[in-house]
């Protein structure tokens, strides 16, 4: 792909410059995180698929869900995902678990140790590799707090900046 003609700084030091027509903004300004949970009151009948932390493979994405039914689920069962969301891991941020949810079965939950990122007047597809870019990641992982068990909140990570293509550009 060609270069744009013009670049500035986008006074974020881990991104650099960016293309001219582009703005700098914390992710929270162009997602919401943690939308969507099941309530306690769900039937404990309810089946779903779950993904723990351990069942995100930095490359591969989701490598395994289990089968479960809402009563037998573990507590943190409880984070609902939408096609075009994205998971980040809030825990053991280092293990870099963090991929993009495509065409997911309506009852696909994660655990409450992802955040999990909706884009809003953003590509999800643009917005998810954004999200899974080296620098990004090392930025999640420099603001975890922590030694054994390091972990960043949903705020810290929504707070975090981005750059993305300007609003009216797209508009």
């Amino acid at each position: 792909m060609e270069a744009y003609k013009k670049y500035k700084p986008s006074g974020i030091d881990w991104i650099g410059d960016v293309p001219e027509h582009w703005e700098t903004v914390r992710l929270k300004y162009r997602a919401t995180v943690n939308d969507e949970v099941l309530p306690e009151n769900t039937d404990t009948d309810y089946e779903i698929e779950y993904v723990d932390i351990g069942s995100v493979d930095e490359k591969k994405g989701i490598i395994a869900t289990d089968k479960l039914t809402f009563g037998n689920a573990p507590s943190r069962a409880r984070r609902k995902v939408k096609d075009g969301d994205t998971i980040i891991s809030t825990v053991r941020t280092y293990l870099r678990a963090i991929t993009s949810i495509n065409n997911p079965p309506e009852n696909l939950v994660v655990s409450t140790g992802f955040a999990v990122v909706r884009p809003c007047h953003i590509d999800p597809k643009f917005f998810s590799y954004s999200l899974r870019e080296n620098s990004f990641v090392e930025s999640v992982m420099s603001r975890s707090v922590g030694v054994s068990y390091p972990a960043i909140t949903a705020t810290a990570i929504g707070d975090i900046g981005i750059a993305v293509p300007s609003l009216s550009v797209v508009s």
